[in-house]
């Protein structure tokens, strides 16, 4: 336990991607129950479509990517990518794809608050 604790500790030149990806997911959550509470707006994954509102879309978007990305760090620390290059264009990757449906989920919000007015 002590061994992976410190594991868990120890700073790779992949955390800042593994900290965006985790953070941006949970944006994607928030962003999702806010526009899915007005009832103009369904969920697009059609995994979380019935699930989203209770525990079990919790557990899908904030502990199932926490343990991943503890994972992938764990996986790092551990045996460090041999091509590092296409490590973190993956990563970026996963980054890109996450800013553009949080900066989709902005957009819908302003849309559905500006209807209101």
């Amino acid at each position: 336990m002590k061994k992976i604790f410190s594991l868990l500790t120890t700073r790779t030149k992949y955390d800042p991607y593994l900290t965006a990806i985790y953070f941006l997911n949970l944006a994607d959550y928030l962003f999702t129950l806010v526009l899915l509470s007005g009832g103009a707006f369904i969920e697009a994954n059609p995994l979380l479509q019935y699930g989203i509102n209770n525990f079990s879309g919790f557990a899908a978007k904030c502990i199932l990517p926490l343990l991943m990305v503890m994972y992938v760090h764990l996986r790092v620390c551990t045996h460090p990518p041999v091509h590092t290059k296409i490590a973190g264009i993956l990563l970026s990757a996963c980054i890109s794809f996450y800013l553009f449906v949080d900066i989709m989920h902005i957009f819908w919000l302003f849309f559905y608050i500006g209807t209101f007015r």
